[in-house]
């Protein structure tokens, strides 16, 4: 990773403002996806950059108010091939997405010269010499799909394949995701926070808000409507009783206030095991007391 980072700390009267600029250039990033139920890391190049905010304003001594906000931007960088898992056809139409009866992967049986009807033909013709159904169209898609074996129709495909063009039989067609964005990597993010701390004698009491957003961002490099994950936003709240001199403190809490249950991460097993989505989310709302001392 080659890294630039530039940056600045500022003072104005009752506000600290530290502002930072940042450009990663990688080389073989790691990023992980489910093939076949094994985990597989894909070494692809990217471009990050971006900037943060840090303000923290003291208007008095008792009250304090805390800003942080960043601004991320991900990029692939040049061109990279993988087959999504979800988009095993890469949207071509002289595809037919096989369901392996024996394994249950999938794989694609693809046209060589780009023939919609002969890559349906070989396939029809393979399946009714060993007794299953022929293609059928796949809803919402430009595609089509049958059950059959893979193993079988790729030997078929090095034999009689020639007859129909050429076919291809394989795990899927690869497409490029240069210019994606990467996974886990929201755009926006910001948290802000206030507290006040009264005084009564030896005791101080601190109430304190906190409000925390995250923007919208992909559950895997292929992005995509069905992998986003939407932007959310969790608040917190505590009150803190200090005794003299801090030697001991009472605290009470609420963590995530609105009981909000958004997503906060997710990746996609392959075919064999269901093409399942794994998600992330928030911990619920959760409430308690905390207690401590110093001796």
């Amino acid at each position: 990773m080659d890294a630039f980072e530039i940056g600045s700390k500022n003072r104005f009267g009752a506000m600290q403002l530290n502002l930072s600029a940042f450009y990663y250039k990688y080389k073989d990033l790691q990023l992980s996806r489910i093939i076949s139920r094994t985990s597989v890391n894909d070494n692809i190049d990217a471009d990050i950059y971006g900037i943060e905010a840090e303000a923290i304003i003291s208007p008095t001594r008792d009250f304090r108010v805390n800003i942080n906000a960043s601004y991320l931007k991900t990029k692939v960088k040049g061109d990279q091939f993988f087959i999504d898992p979800r988009d095993v056809s890469a949207g071509r139409d002289d595809t037919v997405i096989i369901k392996d009866i024996t394994l249950g992967s999938n794989c694609a049986v693809t046209s060589k010269v780009g023939s919609a009807a002969a890559a349906n033909t070989f396939v029809n013709t393979v399946n009714g010499a060993i007794g299953l159904r022929g293609t059928t169209a796949i809803p919402s898609t430009n595609t089509t799909g049958a059950f059959s074996i893979c193993n079988v129709l790729a030997g078929q495909a090095a034999n009689i394949g020639g007859l129909f063009g050429g076919i291809d039989v394989t795990s899927g067609v690869a497409k490029n995701v240069r210019g994606n964005e990467l996974p886990q990597a929201p755009t926006i993010k910001w948290s802000a926070g206030a507290e006040y701390t009264l005084h009564a004698g030896d005791v101080s009491i601190t109430p304190r808000f906190d409000l925390n957003f995250t923007g919208e961002s992909y559950g895997t490099i292929f992005n995509g409507a069905i992998n986003r994950i939407p932007a959310y936003l969790v608040g917190n709240a505590q009150i803190q009783v200090n005794g003299k001199d801090s030697r001991w403190y009472l605290r009470g809490f609420i963590q995530n206030i609105w009981n909000n249950n958004a997503t906060t991460g997710l990746y996609v097993t392959d075919q064999s095991s269901g093409l399942f989505t794994n998600i992330f989310t928030l911990e619920p709302r959760r409430y308690g007391i905390a207690a401590g001392f110093k001796f």
